[in-house]
């Protein structure tokens, strides 16, 4: 199964990463869409009160991790507003 494991793998991870967003209750209400910094990290989806965000981004976790703190200094929220949550795939993990 290692070969096909491999291959699997490449295919689940061919340059997208998800990432689930949630923003403190407490802090502001931002649309990330409206943020071009954070806007530029990916293929965003978020409710309609934008306390939660869905981003499909090519980055790794540790890169998106930097960019959307960088991002994150040019709008009104702060990082400690923001939990970063990875989508792991449950057969092929994110290695």
């Amino acid at each position: 199964m290692g070969l096909f494991g491999d291959a699997m793998q490449a295919l689940y991870h061919s340059g997208h990463y998800g990432y689930n967003v949630n923003v403190k209750k407490s802090a502001p209400a931002v649309d990330p869409k409206e943020v071009p910094a954070i806007a530029a990290l990916g293929r965003i989806n978020r409710t309609p009160n934008f306390k939660t965000w869905s981003v499909d981004s090519p980055c790794k976790t540790a890169e998106f991790t930097a960019k959307l703190t960088a991002a994150v200094t040019t709008c009104a929220l702060e990082m400690s507003d923001i939990e970063i949550k990875p989508q792991i795939d449950g057969r092929w993990g994110d290695k």
